[in-house]
């Protein structure tokens, strides 16, 4: 099950079905990335570890990116109140769980040719083993 292993992927999906908003998960972003609408950026961040086979202690970054500030910043409020609010106790089609999904680092502004607002969560999922 490729989503267990990369957890972006499976969150990436839902952050894209649940705010309505272009999501990219691969590690280059795309070469338009200012020409188009606001959109988010998630990735495995450094750290977290698999704590047993149907547990998975996981770190995501997820930044919001855009040509306007404002428009960055209501981005990254939107998938900050989704992360915290919306994701916890989530079950994806797949049988995985979102047992808790919590604030590492709120939505602040990060380096960036243009707007960039970046946050971490942390996530413990849950699966059965197949």
């Amino acid at each position: 099950m490729s989503e267990w292993a990369d957890p972006e992927l499976l969150v990436g999906a839902w952050l894209r079905d649940t705010l309505s908003v272009k999501v990219w998960v691969d590690p280059k972003p795309p070469t338009n990335k200012w020409t188009t609408a606001p959109w988010l950026w998630v990735q495995r961040g450094q750290g977290g570890d698999t704590l047993a086979l149907t547990l998975d202690d996981v770190l995501l970054d997820c930044d919001a990116y855009a040509a306007n500030a404002d428009h960055a910043r209501q981005l990254g409020q939107k998938a900050w109140a989704a992360m915290t609010l919306q994701l916890p106790k989530h079950t994806f089609s797949n049988g995985v769980f979102v047992t808790s999904s919590t604030c590492f680092s709120r939505p602040a502004w990060a380096p960036d040719p243009q707007y960039r607002r970046a946050a971490a969560y942390r996530l413990i999922l849950h699966s059965l083993i197949p």
